[in-house]
């Protein structure tokens, strides 16, 4: 069943990559051992926030959130417990600007800043 996810990435890396079907996530150790496959992503942007809260990753410098359609991965995501998912993108909905999205100011009320 297809549902929409959405990611939080560096705009730099444009969506292209998300298609690639042998695309594999990697926690941040970056070691082979993390490595599953599929896209890291979230349910909807109010996951993401609550994931990034638990489990901060590094985004770059022109952070953006990308709304996607997929199909779930059949691996097991390194951290489901804190809401993420793995899965193989069929199309891009939109690309937003994750200050325009309201990512930072909910993710700094999550942390009562």
């Amino acid at each position: 069943m297809t549902a929409t996810y959405v990611r939080i990435q560096d705009r730099k890396y444009g969506t292209d990559g998300l298609f690639d079907p042998e695309r594999l996530s990697f926690g941040m150790s970056m070691s082979d051992e993390s490595a599953r496959r599929g896209v890291s992503c979230c349910d909807d942007l109010e996951s993401l926030m609550d994931y990034y809260v638990q489990a901060p990753v590094l985004i770059g410098d022109d952070p953006v959130i990308v709304v996607m359609e997929g199909e779930l991965s059949d691996d097991e995501p390194l951290d489901a417990q804190l809401g993420e998912r793995l899965i193989f993108p069929t199309r891009i909905v939109e690309v937003i600007d994750a200050e325009t999205a309201g990512f930072f100011d909910g993710v700094n009320e999550r942390l009562g800043w």
